[in-house]
């Protein structure tokens, strides 16, 4: 579950202490997907971090890397699904995820990455909730990986267009990652 690999330690932390945050619900980048149906084998990992426990990682993470402060600093909360499929569950939960696709375009979302390989390979979208020009209110990442697995990732908060990269090294998302290279190019007067 490579997905995860950097949210090891802010997980363990939010089993101590996350709460539920019922106004989240109303910011503009957040997206309720309801509950993904785990596999037989109960394959299944939830992170929900609300606003309390972003400010207290954003306080650890001061001391060593004050960038990365400043960035979970300015969000409101994450939400991490990762299932794997079977038999069982595939349909049920693929269909949730085509459903949070379609109605992300239909509620003013923007699609950012749309990834289809062949022969049943990854399929991954990653849209946004653009806030102005400089920043967003939400992402949403939904794969469906040839392993066998769904993904389903929600950021909420302030991001700005520079630090959407930082956002996928940090939470190894992959098609986030190169982002930056088509920002710097733009940026640099180049079209790719």
């Amino acid at each position: 579950m490579k997905y995860l690999r950097s949210l090891v330690l802010v997980s363990t932390i939010s089993l101590l202490a996350t709460s539920a945050c019922p106004a989240i619900e109303s910011e503009a980048g957040y997206i309720d997907i309801g509950k993904l149906m785990p596999s037989a084998k109960g394959e299944f990992v939830e992170v929900n971090l609300s606003p309390g426990m972003l400010k207290f990682a954003a306080k650890i993470a001061a001391c060593h890397e004050p960038e990365t402060a400043e960035l979970i600093g300015n969000l409101h909360h994450i939400r991490v699904n990762v299932v794997g499929l079977d038999e069982a569950n595939r349909s049920e939960n693929i269909e949730k995820i085509e459903v949070v696709r379609r109605n992300l375009e239909s509620q003013g979302w923007t699609r950012i990455v749309t990834v289809r390989e062949k022969n049943e390979g990854d399929n991954v979208n990653i849209h946004v909730k653009q806030h102005g020009e400089d920043s967003v209110d939400g992402l949403v990442v939904t794969v469906i990986d040839k392993m066998g697995e769904a993904v389903f990732v929600n950021i909420v908060g302030n991001i700005r267009a520079d630090q959407l990269a930082k956002i996928a090294d940090k939470l190894d998302i992959e098609p986030l990652k190169h982002l930056h290279v088509k920002a710097d190019l733009k940026a640099a007067g180049k079209d790719t």
